[in-house]
């Protein structure tokens, strides 16, 4: 038995966020991989995670985000860390380039996988038509499951856990400006000019926020 569930926010009876939280319904250690973690989905997220950890003292969650701050709320860290009594929460960033991998596991007696296209914002939970499958599998050792958990591994093995400096907001902008002059380097020559203006304004923008954040 395959126990895959496909959902697209389009047709079926459950969308992306119901796929995501429904991890947070059993016990054990959930990750949660994206490049985009917004402070709205985690909104939409934060009372099933607070049963979660509330449950079981045992039960665990580790993310793992972007660093710049387009792509992670400090405003999540902050709140997270409030709930954290436990010392059941830990948060890492990809500090090599950008993170693009969508994957959530629950690791436990119950194991199960989501991947996908979907990252952790409000967009991919109501309006994009996203395409991403659920997996249970009947231990960790699964051959639908174990891939995945070895493949967060490997990612542990080069992030760094998130410090209360790395939230400071200047240093977050200053790491959006690299992903966003990364991209543009990366473009070719006719895509950037195709779409300079945006990228000139978004680029100046940045920077005004940046001087006035070091001011």
């Amino acid at each position: 038995m395959s126990n895959i569930e496909l959902v697209n926010n389009r047709w079926g009876d459950r969308n992306v966020e119901e796929q995501v939280t429904r991890l947070f319904e059993d016990d054990g250690t959930i990750y949660l991989v994206t490049g985009f973690f917004t402070y709205n989905a985690y909104r939409a997220m934060r009372p099933d995670i607070v049963a979660f950890l509330e449950r079981e003292p045992t039960n665990e969650l580790v993310i793992v985000v972007g660093a710049a701050a387009d792509q992670f709320s400090a405003t999540i860290a902050r709140d997270l860390r409030d709930l954290d009594e436990n010392e059941q929460v830990t948060l890492y960033n990809y500090p090599d380039g950008f993170l693009h991998a969508k994957l959530y596991l629950r690791e436990g007696e119950n194991p199960a996988v989501i991947v996908g296209s979907a990252n952790l914002t409000q967009v991919a939970f109501e309006q994009n038509l996203e395409l991403s499958a659920y997996v249970e599998g009947e231990s960790m050792t699964d051959g639908r499951i174990e891939p995945f958990r070895a493949w967060i591994d490997d990612l542990l093995a080069v992030c760094d856990p998130i410090r209360r400096r790395d939230l400071f907001k200047p240093v977050m902008m200053a790491k959006t400006a690299v992903n966003w002059f990364n991209k543009g380097t990366l473009l070719p020559t006719r895509a950037v000019l195709g779409h300079r203006t945006p990228y000139v304004v978004g680029m100046v923008i940045l920077w005004l926020v940046l001087s006035n954040a070091f001011a």
